[in-house]
């Protein structure tokens, strides 16, 4: 594959901080957000929901290691309609009217000590609140976890950029969150016993993790020249830790192969909130930009929020556009349709003439 320079950089922003933008009246919140699975919606219409509430469980014939569902809001639940989901497939969802109070946006939750919970109730901590693996798509944390630990020797390989030169989110969750990515990494390889952890960093404004939050495990910080596509993919990132390690003369990770765990920034810290603060997986870091807004921004948007009222917290468009692209210009997917949902795996939102 040929490798492109300072591609897509253009389209780029450095942010220094995330916007909450305002709640909609409504949501939409898809079923569908891991693969195809089947999933069984858990409440009826007219039925009170709490924040965080499970609201959907992968059905039985289909796997228990799949995340749950989460109600992002307080509310009532509504109707299971069809709607498009950001892949341009079709799936279902709950409708929720926005009502009652919060329970964890803007409350203080106390911290948990982590290391006094078993391994199978980490795992199922991860199941219940939602933690779906967002590296390269969405897949079942939980399965990746258990194979690995099956397997023996893997190492957690924890990507702290985007491996789209065009989208910045997971550059900016790795820069502003590092502390509690140094912890979430720490969970994770203890549940899939780690044979060490690989942090790859960008090249712009990499911070080295040296925390004693990893004291535990064997670390090894590698910069990735992330101006260049492709350079976040598995391939790609064995084949630069294999060159860094041989400059290095180190042997240690040496034997980095495809059967690691390969992680990015967003998983990792939900992971860190999910265990730590007991926090359900009901909203995203999402990077809202595109020529044809007033203005772009990096939110933190509850799932069901949609793409036109993102647009709109950005002061609308000074443009007609033709479409959005979800998740990178040059990976991402092309949609017509504004009124789609925001779901687990959604990174960043390009609205284009």
């Amino acid at each position: 594959m040929r490798t492109l320079s300072k591609l897509a950089l253009s389209y780029r922003k450095q942010f220094s901080s995330s916007l909450s933008p305002f709640l909609p009246r409504k949501l939409l919140v898809p079923f569908n957000q891991l693969s195809d699975k089947k999933y069984k919606c858990l409440v009826k219409e007219g039925e009170p929901l709490m924040e965080g509430q499970l609201i959907a469980f992968p059905m039985k014939d289909d796997g228990m290691e799949n995340s749950a569902i989460n109600s992002p809001v307080p509310g009532i639940a509504g109707s299971i309609v069809k709607c498009r989901l950001p892949n341009g497939r079709m799936g279902q969802g709950l409708e929720i009217s926005l009502s009652g109070t919060f329970s964890f946006l803007g409350k203080s939750v106390e911290r948990r000590d982590w290391k006094s919970l078993g391994h199978d109730d980490l795992l199922k901590l991860l199941l219940a609140k939602g933690v779906i693996n967002s590296f390269g798509g969405s897949t079942s944390l939980v399965s990746q976890i258990s194979r690995c630990r099956n397997n023996g020797g893997a190492y957690l390989v924890v990507r702290l950029f985007d491996e789209d030169p065009s989208r910045s989110t997971d550059s900016f969750v790795g820069r502003m969150y590092t502390r509690e990515i140094a912890e979430g990494a720490s969970i994770l390889a203890s549940l899939m016993n780690a044979a060490g952890i690989v942090f790859l960093l960008p090249k712009n404004g990499a911070t080295v993790v040296e925390n004693e939050l990893v004291s535990d495990f064997a670390v090894l910080n590698v910069v990735v020249d992330d101006s260049k596509y492709p350079c976040g993919l598995k391939e790609n990132i064995i084949r630069t830790v294999r060159k860094h390690v041989r400059n290095t003369q180190s042997e240690y990770f040496a034997d980095i192969n495809v059967s690691s765990l390969f992680v990015d920034s967003v998983t990792v810290f939900s992971v860190w909130e999910a265990i730590i603060l007991g926090k359900p997986v009901i909203e995203s870091f999402v990077e809202v930009s595109g020529s044809c807004l007033r203005s772009s921004a990096i939110f933190r948007v509850k799932h069901g929020t949609s793409m036109a009222d993102l647009a709109a917290q950005c002061g609308g468009f000074k443009s007609r556009p033709e479409r959005v692209v979800v998740n990178g210009m040059l990976a991402g997917t092309m949609l017509d349709d504004f009124d789609v949902p925001v779901t687990k795996d959604v990174k960043s939102l390009t609205f284009i003439p």
